[in-house]
């Protein structure tokens, strides 16, 4: 029998207390510190283990109080949802149904997508369309090709190389969209209760989309460098884990890159514990091509697994994708998305590969970077009148994330009584460090909304004093 890891020994003692209602809903169970003492182990494996249990469902962190054990829900057996699933509902899923819905663009700095006014000429985007409807009669009664349209792919392997990414055409696939990317390499790769890795903070849907798969999410926390090394390797020994999934370039939430020398770091772990990485590059496009490494194009698809999509330039509704795998899993990929998929989107594809031939297309991605430059420099000093700090080290993307020094959740609810949308940092994280963090979107945050967030910030500081 496989002995057990210390994690699994900090997670089978809380939950045997919970089960056993030595440990009752609501109440406060011991420190990361005092267990660890009482169960003579690392105060490392006690903060893996009670992340581990968060995510699971069974107790939950409230900044500078400590771990909670997690209400019991009375749920039909009928719906049979897992601990993780049913927490998210209840708690995630309830402030982004109150929030995340139809709100005044004008009022939406919590949002991931650009204005519209700030995406290419509708015009040139109609056109694409009309003309790929012309060629409807080529293709639109048939499956088409399962690795997607050809001419996209081979554009799109034109564009990697401009990033030191060598890959043929062959072994990339067309997705509908990042997200659907990661779902499938997630079910080609790994199994219900597998370990994955994130970063710490992370996009709040791969936190919400992992749970959902019942898989057990790993959080190693990340700083302008990337990802603490000492953890991460902790992480990949103690667990086995078989993926870890991240942004190299301009990480949601926190527009951080990754340096050259973690990046070896961590790539070299990789190999050491036989371990796979998915780097999802969707802000690819925002990026000088040559100014930022990838780890594909240090790993040249060993051990890596890259996407992206044009859903952040181009609007949306925009839901292609490319995926490029390591050789030996091209196959098992093809074959998942068959599964899922059946097909690709062909209409849609070559009008993507229109748009991209057309001579306003660079142009328009590159006066996007310099409106996004002035829209930093703008907002750092909007931000700086009020006394928030604009994070150091930060990359221009679309998102700033931002310390407030005040509770964001409950920010948020107040917030969008006046019709704003916000993120809040809890989103993005399975415990409490966050919870004072705010994610901006920069072209969508205004006067409007910086005004009220002073005002906010005054009226919560004074009750704080």
């Amino acid at each position: 029998m496989k002995k057990k890891t210390r994690v699994q020994e900090v997670c089978d003692w809380v939950i045997d207390k919970i089960e056993r209602n030595i440990y009752l809903p609501r109440h406060k169970i011991p420190s990361i510190r005092q267990l660890a003492l009482k169960l003579n182990i690392s105060t490392f494996s006690v903060a893996q283990g009670y992340d581990l249990l968060v995510s699971m469902g069974y107790i939950k962190s409230l900044s500078g109080s400590g771990f909670f054990v997690c209400e019991k829900v009375d749920i039909s057996d009928e719906i049979n949802l897992a601990p993780s699933l049913i927490n998210n509902v209840l708690d995630t899923g309830w402030l982004m149904s109150h929030l995340f819905s139809e709100l005044p663009k004008n009022k939406a700095p919590g949002s991931g997508l650009l204005p519209d006014e700030w995406l290419l000429d509708s015009e040139i985007i109609s056109n694409a369309i009309r003309k790929s409807a012309k060629e409807a009669s080529e293709f639109i009664y048939s499956y088409g090709h399962i690795q997607g349209y050809q001419p996209l792919r081979e554009l799109f392997s034109k564009q990697l190389d401009e990033l030191g990414i060598k890959v043929n055409p062959s072994t990339i696939i067309t997705m509908p969209g990042v997200s659907s990317a990661i779902q499938t390499v997630l079910r080609a790769l790994v199994k219900e209760n597998d370990y994955v890795i994130v970063d710490d903070p992370s996009w709040f849907w791969l936190l919400g989309c992992l749970h959902q798969l019942n898989l057990k999410v790993l959080s190693v926390p990340r700083d302008s460098n990337g990802p603490d090394i000492e953890k991460f390797e902790n992480i990949l020994k103690e667990y086995n884990p078989k993926l870890y999934i991240t942004n190299s370039t301009l990480n949601n939430p926190t527009s951080y890159n990754i340096s050259p020398s973690v990046m070896y770091k961590v790539l070299n772990l990789l190999h050491k514990y036989d371990a796979y990485l998915l780097e999802d590059d969707i802000y690819s496009h925002l990026e000088e091509p040559r100014k930022t490494l990838r780890y594909a194009s240090l790993d040249q698809l060993e051990r890596v697994f890259y996407t992206t999509g044009v859903s952040k330039v181009l609007g949306a509704n925009w839901r292609v994708g490319f995926l490029c795998t390591p050789n030996n899993f091209l196959e098992k990929i093809l074959r998942q998305k068959m599964l899922s998929n059946m097909t690709s989107t062909e209409l849609t594809e070559r009008a993507i590969h229109k748009i991209w031939l057309h001579p306003s297309y660079k142009k328009h991605i590159d006066e996007m970077k310099i409106k996004l430059t002035r829209k930093h420099e703008k907002l750092k000093k909007e931000l700086e009148k009020i006394g928030l700090e604009y994070p150091k080290d930060c990359n221009i993307g679309i998102f700033l994330w931002i310390n407030t020094h005040l509770d964001t959740t409950q920010m948020a609810i107040e917030a969008s009584k006046e019709e704003f949308l916000l993120a809040p940092g809890y989103l993005f994280s399975q415990h409490s460090d966050f919870s004072t963090y705010l994610r901006l979107n920069v072209t969508r945050t205004n006067e409007e909304f910086i005004s009220w967030l002073s005002t906010y910030k005054l009226r919560n500081y004074k009750k704080i004093d």
